[in-house]
This record gives structure tokens, C-alpha cells and sequence, in this order.
């Protein structure tokens, strides 16, 4: 048996596999090494969403695995705090990801292009792997399938996004370990890797269970089968996805849940029956690299396999030697697939019912998968076209062509050079096959022509990127380090840190520490809508804490403060340089505790503790939208009990100075439109504080980054963030008597000042109240990301114990040892009913179905060990009798 694995009676075949793996892998390497990333250079290969989220979560999932395990159930991190196990099924649970522990977050971007490189490595070999155990491909006409495989359009132009790369790694493995399974091998050779998938990246699973139902109609009609034949088909199909799905409901099942929440929100939001674009464009798609930053957000599908593959599936479904039913059923299937990238519904059904916020078409790389699959089925060496077929081909591609060139203006993914170079490649990969003689070169010649092909393809789409530079990053994440490092340790001291500085909205995963800001495609909606009430930047994926007060820091427990310390503000990566709004409301309030040269840490004496009793006014409190101040006003006023005045007032402007635009009368929902489109437009307005206390304005999504330029006493205020309600703007404390000026500069011919309003803050009142507050606060004996516990002495006439914990299912509350019923306040956070006395709470998160999707799981695998046990004491006993 041993002799049947020897890697020496499978040399050739073996020297093919790891060339398969190698040279996609050295190939993307020299590229990335080219283009000085590290650790070959200063850049880096981070870009959009790599850099912008998912480098984050890498460090999450290295300070997790390390120190915190149970951040992948909850964690104070996201947000206000969030479920985080739907973050790590859909983020995190490649097995590649372990490679990054060793590396310090600093480093990451070196572990990163470790990982990537890797997987393009897995990916041609396990294409060629699958050729191999198919016996459609062996020796060195593997790495020419592989290494198209690998380096096709959809792998390249999806490169940043790691976490769906497994998908097109698995999905030549379950094909092929199907097929050996209808052969009568192991069944665990389909279910092993469609449960890792499953388990890997269930979005990505979700395509890939389409495309099965796909191959499987397509293979009852590959062979004349009898109606017994296909139905054994079917079954065993049937029964390894019913198999791989309950293995790993332990993944989805409270994953999907969590989807409720916050995906789920918007299934079928925007359908149209329509055609998404004019449907020949797609055949732009066909040349080499046609993807661009244009194209992330609403581009074309991508299917760049190159040539050779396109050549061969037209001989495919002209072959009259293939069964007509084959090349038929074939055809259908390659059609549901064409008409699934343009078409809006079927578009929406591959993305689980709701359309992806950019990367559109992300299920195409199954397209790709299926047509490479069907040319490596029918290709050899050997393979001969017939002059027919040859000249119907060259005909369809000159109308290709023809219909292409006219629509260049239109298509920005697409150049004259571009269909210039692919025809190119294409005329001499058909040349090739047109050869009646073909010598011993001719293979190695066909392969240098795919291969170069594939690589200038790879080059070309890379090249339409630019990359963070490994520099910044290391900029940043240092004085990010340094200035965290001087946080108390939070056993039992549980806080939240503000800043005014930001590289990412996962800046609190980096740091590690509880932050307010976040970027989760699991984010609740339920975060986006509270923040949303009380005036920051949110999404429904993204929430930022970017534009604080002297009441929400109180509230929301941020007793520590990140500002940048104004050095070095021209230089990439320091805090000057990220600065978002200048916390200058917190002046002579807060207490700068560290100063670390390019960073300061102050603390807020103010905070509250994480729980606290409040009258139970509390719960009647409901939001008005795009009205941000009066809803901290009305939520401060029902904690203490409605006892004093507001904390904000609004204030009139003492003058406004315009040019260029009519002066308006009122400023709040004036509309300003420019006299002269040629000149420069703006209105000036000016307010003379009359105490110390800070000021805040409010700008409505109206008020943008896009038609707008705000500045502060002659100097422009940061990049406004994106924002879709009325956000906050803190403005300086302690400028009593001394004039400010704001100054609106348009940058359109128009400009609307919706809720455009002043007003100021009475710090004394806040500061006051606040400390009321904290003398009946939850002492907090022990805290983790999943449990809290402490004591708390409940006053007289305050029944409500009032948390900053987002109220969600698996939060349970223990009163003096008995789970008690809890009550959500302002329609976000955990409130207890309490009664006066001395009370000790604990506050217990468990992940929803958790446990009984895990007992499921362990079921089927206790099934399967059991199924397998049994099937191997029939065979023993058939051999002895």
C-alpha cells in the first residue's frame, strides 16, 4: 500500500503539483518584491478594505488566540460592544490566519503578503490536484491549468480580499472529491472540504452550494446513465451536503442568527427586474486586465481565464464526439451562469439575497472555475480543430472585437491596448492548435504563451492600484502602541477610550481597547441607529466616534482620551496627520496624564461606571432623528429625572458675512446659490462666547465633504466625515470674549445649510450631575468581554440600573444569584429593574445557539464516526466469508 503513495511512481506528476504551487506563488512574489512591499521594500500590500478593515480583525484574531479567547464570542472592541462569533465565521476562520501569530501588529503587513502569496500557491495546486485525480491532465500540463487557475481575473482582482480565497482554493477539491465519491471512494472526500468551506467562510459556501445544484443537473447528463444511475447521483449528493451542513451548523447557525441583525435587515432591499448593463459588455471582461478602482464599486464581473481556456470550451460545444445531452446540459448551465452576472434577481439570489456594497459579482469566480473545468475535461496535446471550427471561432471573435471597439469610450476597465495585447495572445494560442505538426516544444511553448499571458493580465490589474505605504502604517501602529501602553489594565476597571485621531474605524482592535468605533459587515444595526441619535458618523456597516461631547464621553464611560499632539503634521501616518475633530470641547475639563511626543492621553474624571442607577424615566425615552443635541438632552434629563435645565442651548451667530451668495436671513435651512459660478463663494459667520463653556455645531448629511469646505478662525477644519444624518462638530472651550469665526466655503454652485445650527454646553451643570451619577455606580469586581460583575448600593427613588451595554440576545443578568428580566433604554442598551439596597449584579454573555449548534454538530460527526466504523466491519467481515 505504501508503494501505491510512493512520490517516486508518481515523479513527473508530483515535480507538476509543485510546480503548480510554486510558480503562482514566485510569481506573485517577484511581482509584490518589484513593487518594494514589505518586507522587500518601503510600500506595503495593503489597500482598501485590506487596510482599511480587515487588517484589524488579523489583529484581533492574534490578540485573541493569544491572550483573550473570549473576544471571538463579544467584544467591547466593536463599537459599543457586539456580538463578535458572526465577525470571526466571516472573517477569520481560514486556517491561514495562523500564520500571523508569530508576527508582532506591526508586522502584518509582511504577514499578510506571506498568506497571499501562499494562497495562490494552494490555488494552483489545487486545481492541478483535481486534473490529477481526475485523470483529465497529468505530468507537465497541470502547472497549465493551475497556474490559470490561480491567476485569473477573479483571484487577482480579489487578492485584498483574503478571506474569500479560500472558496476558490476548496472548490477544485469538492468537485473532485464528489466525483471519487460517485466512484465509490470515501464519502469523506466531498464532505471534508464542502465542510471546511462551510466552516471556512459560509458567504463564500452559500455560491458554492449553488454551483453544486448546478454541476450536479450537468452531471446526470454526462454519461447515458439509467434513471437508477442518476438517482444514485443525486442521493449521494443529497446526503454529503445534508452531512457537511449539519457538521457545521456549529458556524451558521448562530451566525445566521446574528445576520438577523444586522444583514438581514436589508434583504431584497433595491430589486428591480432589470439587466444590470448592456449584455456584450461582459465580453470586455475576456481581455486581460480589465479591473481597475472604477470597478470595485460597480464594475463588470470578473472572468479573465485567458485564451487557451476560451479556445477550447468553443471546441467543446462543437465537438460532435461529446454527447449532445452533455454539451447541452453544458450549455445551460453556462448560460444561468452569463445571464446570473447581468440579470438584477439572480444577481441578488448568488449574494444571499442582498447586494453586495462594493466588489460586485463576487460569486463569478465559479464561472471561471466552470469553464476552465470543462476545457481541462477535453484538452490534451493531441487535440485537433477542424478548419470549421477554427473559422467560425476567428468570426465571432472579429464581431468581439468589432463590438468592442466601438464601446471602448463606455467602458472604463477596457483599452485599445488591452484588446491589441489579447488579441494577440489569442491569435497565437489558436495558431498553435491549428498546427498539424506539432513538435517536442510544443508545450513548452503553448505554456509560456498562457503563462505570460496570465502574468501580464496579473500586472496590468495590480498596476490600477495604489498601496498604503509600509511606512505610514508602521508610523501609526507604533504611536499607536506607545501611547496605549499607558492604559490601566481593565481586570476589574472597566472603561472606554475616545479620540480625536484616527487611521481606521478599527483602531480599538489595533490598540486593543474599548473604543466606539467600528467596521463589521456583521455590525447591528441597532449601534448605527443609537449612533445616529446622538450625532456621529454611521453606515450600515461602520459607526464613528468622531464627534464626541462633554455628555456622550460621560455617559458612554470614556474616561480616557486620545489626541494627536500637534508634531509632525506633514509626515504620513502620525496622529497630526489622522486628526479627526479636535476634542478643544474638553479644555480645562480633561487632565492630560501621558504625553508620549506624538500622541496625549487624558482622562475624563467624569465618566460613569459601565452601570449606574438612574430614575426609570429612562425608559421612556425615544430619539428624534437628525436632531442630535436635543436627544442628549432628553436622555441625560431622564437618567437624573428631569431636575434641571439642558445641558445644550441653542445660540443665535452674531453676524454672517457673504460673497458671492444672497445673504441668508435665517442660517438653519438657508439654501445658497452662487451669483458668479466663476468665483469663489462663501458665508462667514461669527459668535462671541460669553461663558467658558464649549460650543458645538451641528451640519445635516446636506452639509458634506463634497460641496463644502468648513474653517475654524481662518484654518480649514479636518475631511468631514461621511455621514447620512446630522452629526456633531465640537468646537473650543474657555474662548470667553474672544470671537470665532466659521466659514463655509462651497464647493458647488449651491449649497444647502440644513440643520446648521450653534450651541453651547454647560460644562458646570454636566460636571455636576456626572458626579451624582458615578457615587451610585457599579463597583466592578471582575470583567472580561463576556462577563462583568460588581456591587451597587441602590438609591432611593432611582429603580432602574442603567448600563452602556448594547442590549442584545445572550446578555443574562444575575441579581444577588437569581437571573432577573432585563428592559432596553433608549431601544439600545441593558436596563435592570431594581429595587433599593445593596445588590450584586453579574452581566453574562453566551453566544445564541452556541451551544446547541455545537451539540449538532458533534451529533453528525458521532453519526459519521459511527457510519464509518460500521461500513468498515462489513468489509471485515465480507473478507471472511
Amino acid at each position: 500500500m505504501f508503494a501505491r503513495f510512493n512520490p517516486l511512481k508518481w515523479r513527473s506528476s508530483t515535480q507538476a503539483l509543485w510546480v503548480s504551487f510554486l510558480l503562482p506563488l514566485l510569481i506573485m512574489t517577484s511581482y509584490f518584491g518589484f513593487r518594494h512591499m514589505a518586507p522587500f521594500g518601503s510600500s506595503s500590500i495593503l489597500t482598501v478594505d485590506l487596510g482599511q478593515q480587515y487588517i484589524d480583525f488579523f489583529e484581533n484574531f492574534r490578540q485573541t488566540i493569544l491572550h483573550n479567547p473570549t473576544n471571538i464570542f463579544y467584544s467591547f472592541a466593536k463599537g459599543l460592544g457586539g456580538e463578535t462569533y458572526g465577525d470571526w465565521t466571516y472573517y477569520l476562520f481560514s486556517p491561514t490566519n495562523l500564520l500571523l501569530l508569530p508576527f508582532p501588529n506591526t508586522m502584518l503587513p509582511t504577514a499578510i503578503l506571506l498568506i497571499t502569496v501562499l494562497k495562490y500557491g494552494l490555488a494552483g495546486w489545487s486545481f492541478s490536484y483535481a486534473l490529477r485525480v481526475m485523470r483529465w491532465q497529468n505530468g507537465w500540463r497541470l502547472p497549465l491549468f493551475g497556474v490559470t487557475y490561480a491567476m485569473m481575473g477573479w483571484f487577482v482582482a480579489n487578492d485584498l480580499n483574503l478571506l474569500w480565497l479560500d472558496a476558490a482554493i476548496l472548490l477544485p477539491l469538492i468537485i473532485a472529491g464528489f466525483e471519487r465519491y460517485l466512484d465509490g471512494k470515501s464519502s469523506w472526500l466531498f464532505i471534508a472540504p464542502l465542510t471546511a468551506i462551510f466552516i471556512i467562510n459560509y458567504y463564500m459556501a452559500y455560491m458554492i452550494g449553488l454551483f453544486l445544484v448546478l454541476y450536479v443537473f450537468w452531471r446526470l447528463f454526462w454519461q447515458p446513465y439509467t434513471l437508477r444511475e442518476r438517482w444514485t447521483i443525486a442521493s449521494k449528493f443529497i446526503f454529503g451536503s445534508i452531512i457537511s451542513i449539519g457538521l457545521s451548523t456549529i458556524v451558521w447557525l448562530p451566525t445566521g442568527y446574528t445576520l438577523l441583525n444586522s444583514k438581514g435587515q436589508h434583504m431584497l432591499d433595491n430589486l428591480s427586474w432589470k439587466f444590470e448593463y448592456q449584455a456584450p459588455d461582459i465580453l470586455g471582461k475576456l481581455f486581460l486586465g480589465t479591473f481597475n478602482f472604477e470597478q470595485m464599486p460597480s464594475g463588470l464581473p470578473n472572468i479573465f481565464i485567458g485564451s487557451l481556456p476560451i479556445i477550447i470550451l468553443w471546441f467543446f460545444f462543437t465537438y460532435r464526439l461529446i454527447r449532445w445531452q452533455t454539451r447541452l446540459t453544458a450549455l445551460l448551465v453556462t448560460a444561468f451562469l452569463v445571464v446570473s452576472m447581468m440579470y438584477a434577481p439572480l444577481d441578488l439570489m448568488w449574494h444571499g439575497f442582498q447586494f453586495p456594497v462594493w466588489y460586485p459579482y463576487r460569486f463569478s469566480y465559479v464561472f471561471s472555475f466552470w469553464v476552465l473545468w470543462l476545457a481541462a475535461s477535453v484538452w490534451s496535446p493531441t487535440l485537433r480543430f477542424s478548419w470549421t471550427q477554427i473559422g467560425t471561432l476567428v468570426i465571432l471573435a472579429i464581431a468581439t472585437d468589432v463590438y468592442l471597439y466601438y464601446r471602448l469610450d463606455s467602458l472604463n476597465f477596457l483599452t485599445f491596448n488591452q484588446l491589441l495585447v489579447g488579441n494577440a495572445f489569442f491569435i497565437m494560442i489558436l495558431a498553435l492548435h491549428a498546427l498539424s505538426r506539432r513538435s517536442r516544444w510544443w508545450l513548452a511553448i503553448l505554456s509560456l504563451l498562457v503563462i505570460g499571458e496570465m502574468t501580464v493580465s496579473t500586472v496590468w490589474t495590480l498596476n490600477n492600484f495604489s498601496y498604503l505605504t509600509n511606512t505610514e502604517y508602521q508610523t501609526y501602529i507604533k504611536s499607536l502602541n506607545k501611547i496605549t501602553k499607558h492604559l490601566p489594565s481593565e481586570q476589574d476597571n472597566f472603561y472606554r477610550v475616545a479620540q480625536s485621531f484616527q487611521r481606521t474605524k478599527g483602531d480599538p482592535l489595533q490598540g486593543h481597547y474599548n473604543g466606539a468605533s467600528t467596521f463589521s459587515s456583521a455590525l447591528e444595526h441597532q449601534q448605527s441607529d443609537f449612533m445616529a441619535a446622538i450625532g456621529q458618523p454611521e453606515g450600515d456597516n461602520y459607526i464613528a466616534y468622531s464627534s464626541g461631547t462633554l455628555l456622550t464621553d460621560s455617559l458612554l464611560d470614556m474616561r480616557y482620551l486620545l489626541q494627536p499632539s500637534g508634531v509632525e503634521p506633514n509626515t504620513p501616518g502620525t496622529p497630526t496627520n489622522m486628526q479627526t475633530y479636535q476634542r478643544t470641547d474638553t479644555n480645562g475639563t480633561y487632565q492630560m496624564t501621558k504625553y508620549t511626543g506624538t500622541a496625549i492621553l487624558s482622562e475624563n474624571p467624569y465618566a460613569l461606571p459601565i452601570a449606574f442607577a438612574a430614575n426609570t424615566n429612562a425608559l421612556n425615552v425615544t430619539f428624534k432623528d437628525n436632531d442630535p443635541l436635543r436627544n442628549q438632552n432628553d436622555f441625560w434629563n431622564a437618567l437624573i429625572g428631569y431636575q434641571h435645565d439642558d445641558i445644550f442651548k441653542s445660540e443665535n451667530f452674531d453676524s454672517s458675512t457673504a460673497a458671492n451668495v444672497p445673504a441668508p436671513a435665517t442660517i438653519t435651512g438657508a439654501y445658497l446659490k452662487k451669483e458668479n459660478k466663476k468665483q469663489v463663494a462663501s458665508l462667514t459667520l461669527t459668535y462671541t462666547p460669553t461663558t467658558d463653556n464649549p460650543y458645538y455645531l451641528t451640519l445635516g448629511d446636506a452639509v458634506n465633504n463634497d460641496n463644502v469646505e468648513i474653517q475654524l478662525n481662518g484654518k480649514a477644519l479636518p475631511t468631514m466625515p461621511s455621514h447620512r444624518h446630522t452629526i456633531i462638530v465640537p468646537l473650543p472651550a474657555y474662548q470667553k470674549g474672544q470671537k470665532q469665526t466659521l466659514t463655509f466655503v462651497l464647493k458647488k454652485d449651491d449649497l444647502w445649510l440644513q440643520n446648521v445650527s450653534l450651541y453651547s454646553a454647560d460644562k458646570d451643570l454636566i460636571k455636576s450631575q456626572a458626579q451624582s451619577l458615578q457615587e451610585h455606580g457599579l463597583q466592578v469586581k471582575k470583567e472580561s468581554e463576556t462577563e462583568i460583575s460588581g456591587k451597587i448600593n441602590m438609591p432611593k427613588g432611582q429603580g432602574l440600573l442603567m448600563t452602556t451595554i448594547p442590549n442584545a440576545d445572550g446578555w443574562h443578568v444575575m441579581v444577588d444569584g437569581k437571573e432577573t428580566e432585563t428592559v432596553t433604554v433608549g431601544k439600545f442598551f441593558i436596563g435592570v429593574p431594581l429595587k433599593p439596597g445593596e445588590h450584586t449584579v453579574t452581566f453574562k454573555f453566551a453566544a445564541p445557539y452556541f451551544k446547541i449548534s455545537a451539540i449538532v454538530s458533534l451529533g453528525f460527526l458521532l453519526f459519521m464516526l459511527g457510519l464509518g466504523w460500521s461500513e468498515k466491519e462489513k468489509r471485515r467481515h465480507s473478507l471472511h466469508y
